[in-house]
């Protein structure tokens, strides 16, 4: 019912480079219920170079291109609520509904952001010179390292 845990490096799940992993224990029983691997630096410098590689494309998508993903990915965390929440309360002991409502927040909190990429506008500077125009535009910039636990 846990899934084992690998990691996620250039668009596959992975173990870590050095095969080294831990226990996963449910807090109410200390029984392991799956496993969960450890990167080490080699492991994040793979995946920092993936990313690097990916963004070259992924920043060239439109906007409205990225929010419909965004989009479906909300709607396919919602479909999996169930699922998660089950699995979060195993490695966690929070309590199932909460579990599943912090699932739903999360899908409403990436929804809120499809929308945002949609609304990724520029904006005119008032000019310091007359008969110029000074138009800012917002760009993605690149990659960004996000952990979780």
């Amino acid at each position: 019912m846990y899934p084992n845990t690998s990691l996620h490096i250039d668009g596959a799940w992975t173990a870590g480079s050095t095969g080294f992993d831990e226990a996963v224990l449910n807090p109410a029983t200390a029984a392991e219920i799956g496993r969960v691997a450890h990167a080490t630096t080699a492991d994040l410098d793979r995946a920092l170079e993936a990313a690097d590689r990916a963004f070259k494309t992924w920043r060239k998508v439109p906007a409205y291109d990225r929010s419909k993903l965004m989009r479906k990915a909300a709607g396919l965390l919602r479909d999996r609520a169930d699922s998660i929440a089950r699995i979060m309360t195993l490695e966690q002991g929070k309590p199932l509904a909460e579990a599943k409502a912090e699932t739903m927040a999360a899908a409403d909190i990436i929804e809120w952001f499809a929308e945002e990429a949609r609304r990724a506008y520029g904006r005119i500077v008032p000019p310091r010179f007359a008969g110029t125009q000074q138009l800012v535009t917002r760009e993605p910039v690149g990659p960004v390292a996000a952990f979780t636990p």
